[in-house]
């Protein structure tokens, strides 16, 4: 039987002046293996760091049985050293001391007995496939490396329960490979908050979080996505009658006052001819008029009850919707792309020679640190090659895996503007709701939105371009999207057909992209032919 690790009770988190992220949150974690899921957004970061002690809740209580480990998905930018990142930077200038002969107790103290410190920190370099040199800039690692640095510390930690927030984010194929097996043997259990279909198929409980709450799945994400798909159909189905419903309703609410109108008609046609008392006929009129009022108190009650039921199935079909995703629809240009003799900024250090035909689709992949996001980066023209010629169109648009096209202190609609000019201030929103952002979300400065979310808001730049682009730069695009929108985005670039080249992790979506063309940065190079 497997212990408890967490216990969440009426969990609710709200920024100050905002309305709750999540709020009444009732679960428990053990030992085992979890996930935990959402749409981007839905607060699963946030959450993390509640569950991690990171952050206090508005109210409820979260209880820890167990020491905890916590992996962010994103980290402020640092411009320290390896050591320094790792937190064992002081341990290790303490240790080189005491080597060097010193005896003074602050540096004992510093130390704290752990002796293996530079043998466990050179051990996470070589499992990252690093240099032993823990002077060197953490800056200038890749994200891949990054991440195998963070998580080899943290497995060390064997009887803690991780909470992971997206930690297959830019590890290459192996990494993941690596990753997995990690997971599987870690004793201590874990939270995984991730989208990656790979890791999610080794858990055995998913837990979604959407406005409606914490509903636990269980199983891995094949049970989750079938159980899923029942409760997509069942709420369309439910959507459908209830929308049938108002309209029948409606329809007899109409017939009735049709028929009260015509009786009181008739009503007062006799009542012009009768020879009756006065008295009699102020009765009649006044039971037509209780009939009249009885009728619309409960037209009224039938209609509010039709509405609840209505609302309550919007709301159900809301949570299964899926988000409008696109990468516009302008046709391709004519600006070939050729590089002669090209040595990328970083990592792969033999020439490229490459021509990239206009609309044509390159698949760039390669080992973490091998230099793929350096020669995308010399590609747009950030980065100058060590050596060699770009030749290629003026307009270039680059999304790389740290969204540098977007101003984090500008709202997600000022970041539009800027970047697609000439909408107007309706069609901006309307962009916008397309992928979740609405109303204040949408005024919402982009360092605060989540990370699918800034995502998707770069991507949406090229939907909404004017003009068509010469050449299409994805870096690692499926990073941080939820399940419904990496469905979306496989088939976005199936349909694309603009100049393009992806680099991706995601076996599955460069399947589904259909590309012409695979350049490999190993040694030797290799340029191949995906598709006749």
């Amino acid at each position: 039987m497997t212990a408890l690790s967490l216990l969440i009770h009426q969990l609710g988190f709200a920024p100050p002046g905002r309305d709750p992220v999540f709020e009444n949150l009732e679960t428990s974690f053990s030992t085992g293996r979890h996930a935990l899921v959402g749409r981007n957004g839905s607060g699963k970061s946030l959450l993390g760091r509640v569950l991690a002690g990171l952050i206090e809740p508005t109210h409820g209580q979260v209880v820890r049985h167990v020491e905890l480990a916590h992996l962010p998905q994103r980290w402020p930018a640092f411009g320290g050293t390896i050591a320094a990142a790792l937190g064992v930077d002081r341990k290790l200038d303490a240790l080189q001391r005491i080597e060097a002969g010193s005896a003074d107790p602050a540096d004992f103290h510093t130390l704290a007995d752990d002796w293996n410190v530079h043998e466990r920190a050179s051990q996470w370099l070589e499992q990252a496939g690093l240099p032993h040199d823990l002077s060197r800039p953490w800056e200038s690692l890749s994200g891949g490396e990054r991440v195998r640095l963070r998580l080899n510390h943290l497995f060390e930690l064997e009887r803690h329960f991780l909470i992971l927030d997206e930690p297959g984010n830019h590890l290459d194929r192996r990494g993941r490979q690596w990753l997995r097996e990690r997971l599987i043997t870690h004793a201590g259990g874990y939270l995984l908050i991730s989208h990656d279909r790979a890791l999610l198929a080794e858990v055995e409980s998913v837990d979604e979080l959407s406005p409606r709450g914490l509903r636990r799945y269980g199983g891995n994400v094949a049970a989750y996505s079938m159980l899923r798909d029942t409760e997509r159909q069942a709420a369309e189905r439910q959507w459908n009658q209830a929308r049938r419903e108002q309209k029948a309703l409606e329809r007899q609410h109409h017939d009735e006052q049709q028929r009260l109108v015509h009786r009181q008609q008739k009503a007062n046609r006799e009542r012009a001819n009768a020879n009756l008392p006065t008295i009699l006929l102020d009765r009649r009129k006044q039971r037509s008029e209780d009939t009249g009022a009885r009728l619309h108190t409960s037209q009224q009650l039938q209609q509010a009850r039709q509405r609840e039921q209505l609302a309550q199935a919007r709301s159900r079909i809301d949570v299964h919707r899926a988000q409008r995703f696109d990468l516009g629809a302008l046709a391709a240009t004519h600006a070939p792309l050729q590089l002669e003799g090209v040595i990328p900024p970083h990592g792969h250090d033999q020439p490229i020679d490459l021509y990239l035909a206009p609309g044509e689709r390159l698949y760039l992949h390669g080992d973490n640190g091998s230099g793929k996001s350096s020669l995308l980066a010399a590609i747009m023209g950030r980065l100058a090659p060590r050596d060699g010629r770009i030749r290629g169109g003026e307009r270039v648009l680059l999304l790389d895996q740290h969204y540098g096209l977007l101003r984090d202190e500008q709202s997600a609609l000022e970041n539009l503007r800027a970047l697609s000019p000439g909408h107007s201030p309706t069609r901006y929103r309307e962009y916008l709701a397309g992928i979740g952002l609405r109303g204040e979300r949408a005024e919402l400065a982009a360092g605060l939105l989540s990370g699918g979310e800034r995502v998707k808001l770069a991507l949406l730049v090229l939907d909404s371009a004017r003009e068509p682009y010469d050449l299409l730069l994805l870096d690692e695009p499926d990073s941080h999207l939820d399940l419904d929108s990496r469905q979306l985005l496989e088939q976005a670039l199936a349909a694309y057909r603009g100049s393009l080249i992806l680099v991706s992790h995601d076996v599955e979506l460069v399947a589904q992209a259909a590309m012409d063309r695979e350049l490999r940065l190993d040694k030797p190079l290799a340029l191949i032919a995906r598709r006749e």
